[in-house]
Parts: C-alpha cells; sequence; structure tokens
C-alpha cells in the first residue's frame, strides 16, 4: 500500500523536505511531490498504523490516504481529515462518486467539463478515450485515466542494494598471527563471493578492515587485474597483503566489504589478433595470466632437432631481465619485433605455424593446404587407437579413436623420421588424415614401441 498526506492548513515553505526526513523513522521510503505532497512507501507492511505515526509525528495538521493505487490515495487525502483506507478493490467506487475536482483539473479544462455535464469520476470515467482526447486534448486523458483508477506512475525509485560484506570480531582473543588471518579471510571470501555470484555480480574493488585491540582500525583497498568472484584470485591478493603486514597492535576482528562492482559478463579475444590487442587489452590479459599462473615468462628457444616436440624448449626469463632489455632496447633507438610467451610450464599446447620453413612436415598431397593453416602441436604426442590395412610398404590408418572413433577418409604419407643411438633411438612414421568430419590430424606410428599417437591437428 501507498500512503499520501496532504496539508489542510498553512505550513511553513518547504515543510514537506523536513518533513521526509521525519517521516523516514516510521517508512523504509519517502518520496515528495511538486505540490508538497508526501508520499510513504507501506508496501508489505501496516499501511493504517504506519500513516497514523506519520500524522503524529508532524507538527501540521495533514489529510492522510491510503490505497495501492497512487492517485487513490491523493484524493483520499484530500478528502479526510484523518487516517481513510481504500482497501483493494474498491478504488474505482470510491473515485466515482467524487465530483471531478477532487482531480484538481487546470481552470480552462475544468469549465470545459462542466460545460457538457461531467461533473462527477463517473461521468469522466464513461466517456471513450478517443472522444476525450479529440474533445479536451492529450491532459483530459490523463484525467481520465484517474478518474478510472488507472496511475501507472512510480513514485519511488529502485533501491540501492546493501553492499555484500563479510566480518567476525575475535571476541575473547586477539591475533597477530598472518596465517591465522589468512585463514579467517578465506572463510569470509567464501561467503562474500558466494553472495556475488548469487547475484550476478563480479567485483572490482574490495576493502579489508582490520580493527586493532587499542580501538583504532586499519584499512587497504585491494583491486584485481580484472572483476571477478573467484576466492582464489581476491584471497591471493589479501595473503600478499597480510605477509607485508604492519599495524601498531593486536587485531580483534575483521570485515571485506566489497565496494565497486559489475555485472558478471565474459569478454573474449585474440591477443595475437593485430585488430583486437590495444594496448590495454594486451595489458589486461597479461595481468590475467599472471594472476592465474604467476610471474613467469618464457622465451621459445628453437634448435634443428629432428623431432618437432623437442624443436623449442621454453627457456624462463625473469621479469627484471626483460624489462631491463626493452629499456636498453629502447634508449638504443632500435625497433625488434621480439616474441614472448607467457604460458603454463605445466600442461598445455604450443601454436607453431605449419611450413617448410618451419620444419613441418608437408606435401603437394593436400595442395598447399596445410600451409595455410595453423598446427596445433600437443607439447607431448598422445597415445590412440588406429585401424590399419595394408598398402604395399606400409600400414595405411583407416580408422581412429580418441574418444570416439572416428573414419578416417583421406591419407597422406608415411613420411618417415629416423635417428638416435641405443636407447634414444627413434624410428617414425608421419600421415596426415582427414577424418570424416572434417578434421585434419598429424598422427604418427613410433616402430620402436609398436604404438600410434596423435602429435596435432590443424585449423
Amino acid at each position: 500500500m501507498i500512503i499520501c498526506l496532504r496539508r489542510r492548513s498553512e505550513a511553513p515553505a518547504g515543510w514537506a523536505e523536513g518533513a521526509a526526513e521525519v517521516l523516514l523513522a516510521v517508512a523504509p521510503r519517502v518520496a515528495v511531490d511538486a505540490d508538497g505532497s508526501v508520499w510513504l512507501d507501506a508496501r508489505g507492511l501496516d499501511a493504517a498504523v504506519i500513516a497514523r505515526a506519520a500524522r503524529e509525528r508532524l507538527e501540521v495538521e495533514v489529510g492522510c490516504g491510503v490505497s495501492a493505487i497512487p492517485v487513490v490515495a491523493w484524493a483520499a487525502a484530500g478528502t479526510s481529515e484523518d487516517v481513510r483506507v481504500i482497501a483493494p478493490g474498491e478504488e474505482a467506487a470510491f473515485l466515482a462518486g467524487q465530483p471531478i475536482d477532487v482531480l484538481e483539473p487546470d481552470d480552462r479544462l475544468y469549465t470545459l467539463l462542466l460545460g457538457v455535464g461531467v461533473e462527477t469520476c463517473d461521468d469522466l470515467a464513461a466517456l471513450a478515450r478517443e472522444a476525450v482526447e479529440v474533445r479536451f486534448g492529450a491532459e483530459a486523458v490523463r484525467l481520465w485515466k484517474y478518474a478510472r483508477a488507472e496511475d501507472d506512475r512510480i513514485l519511488f525509485g529502485s533501491s540501492v542494494p546493501e553492499r555484500a560484506r563479510a566480518s567476525l570480531d575475535f571476541v575473547d582473543y586477539v591475533v597477530s598471527d598472518p596465517e591465522r588471518l589468512a585463514f579467517t579471510v578465506n572463510a569470509l571470501l567464501g561467503r562474500l563471493c558466494d553472495e556475488l555470484v548469487a547475484r550476478g555480480l563480479h567485483a572490482r574493488a574490495l576493502l579489508l578492515t582490520l580493527s586493532l585491540a587499542n580501538g583504532g582500525e586499519w584499512r587497504r583497498t585491494l583491486r584485481a587485474a580484472r572483476p571477478t568472484a573467484s576466492r582464489s584470485a581476491w584471497l591471493r591478493l589479501v595473503r600478499s597483503l597480510l605477509e607485508k603486514l604492519t599495524v601498531p597492535d593486536s587485531i580483534a576482528g575483521i570485515a571485506l566489504e566489497v565496494t565497486a562492482t559489475e555485472p558478471a559478463r565474459a569478454v573474449q579475444g585474440d591477443l595475437f589478433d593485430a585488430g583486437f590487442a590495444t594496448a590495454a587489452a594486451v595489458e589486461a590479459a597479461v595481468a590475467r595470466l599472471l594472476e592465474s599462473i604467476g610471474g613467469v615468462v618464457y622465451e621459445p628457444d628453437t634448435n634443428a632437432h629432428p623431432l618437432a616436440e623437442k624443436r623449442t624448449i621454453l627457456e624462463p626469463v625473469p621479469l627484471a631481465a626483460v624489462a631491463e632489455r626493452r629499456v636498453k632496447e629502447g634508449d638504443a633507438g632500435r625497433s625488434r619485433a621480439t616474441s614472448h610467451a607467457v604460458t603454463d610450464a605445466a600442461a598445455g599446447s604450443r601454436r607453431i605455424v605449419a611450413s617448410r620453413s618451419a620444419g613441418a612436415i608437408a606435401t603437394d598431397a593436400f595442395d598447399g593446404r596445410p600451409d595455410q593453416l595453423t598446427l596445433q602441436l600437443l607439447a607431448k604426442p598422445r597415445p590412440i587407437e588406429v585401424e590399419t590395412v595394408r598398402r604395399r610398404d606400409h600400414d595405411a590408418p583407416v580408422r581412429c579413436h580418441d574418444g570416439t572413433w572416428k573414419r578416417i577418409v583421406d591419407v597422406a604419407g608415411p613420411d618417415r623420421l629416423s635417428g638416435g643411438q641405443w636407447d634414444r633411438s627413434y624410428a617414425r612414421e608421419y600421415f596426415r588424415v582427414v577424418t570424416e568430419d572434417g578434421l585434419l590430424l598429424w598422427i604418427f606410428r613410433d616402430a620402436v614401441q609398436a604404438q600410434w599417437y596423435l602429435h596435432g591437428w590443424w585449423d
């Protein structure tokens, strides 16, 4: 229900604004109209009790109307010296018997309506909308809606949700050990991140507040490289801060509060796409990688080894060395393109352009198309099952199984590769095959182990 308060006696200028501050003690939301009417939001509450409490707190005499429809509450407040409640479903009946001036039309429109015999709200509501608009204008249409108890005004703006917050006070003891603090923070972050996920939000900034035993507070604002609701990401930032913590006293409580959020969404793009990789995008992408795998930068060190998986070795390079080298290159005025790869050393695949100059096997059997594609080379060849048929001096693959069986519709090869000594010897037969679903795979048979492997695929 909505409550409307309209003054019935003389009141000083600005009384409504002052009344709004007083009435916030009895209603969750208060709004003031340009004509001095005061509106209270009592939806979900006992509106009659709130209305009486509101009248008692005001120093001026007011009429009070209560209804689910704003115009009905407003009309009831203008026709009552006390609290008048219009129950749901009775709004149109209440307005029907009211004179037309209860809606306070302007003098010109009021004269026109009386001139055609429209004296009550019921008389106006009985007319057709088109007739009202043609004869009296747009303002009369607004009054016509009000006379029919139709009012779609939004009196109260959307309420701002409370910030996500989690806290814990150490009642019987104080804490000075960073590890114990990190344990507590981990639990608080779990609640905080669950709430963010439930709201569909990601946090951009987090306020960490430590309550000290001497009554003081220590505050720091944390910001992630990208908005996130990941507990591990925020825990890493908090732990890094706590490791360098220096406070004047022991800690008696801890609180975490999200101070900035944005809707959860995923924006993806190719870091190596010149059209996408603006300076800001590259910086943000690298920051995300550093957050997920740590501050590790690798440079590719290529060699002439016959085996593709051993041809490129990623060597770790300290970040300071990379920065120092870039500064020296800038001072010398040289412009060289240096390729750096940020990768996870434990697993993953490397992208190598399939071309003859790069050492990848390619023949004219596919009209040169592999030279125009990219070979996704597995860091370590993966064992697969292959069915073959005998073709002259080799076994040609006809089906392969890597999770599911796939029929092979075209084959090029074999390209034989052998070498090494003793226990490091190798002998492979490489095939480029096209499966029935259009995949272009690079597989080989290890003659030493009598095992088939998937080495990569083109896309």
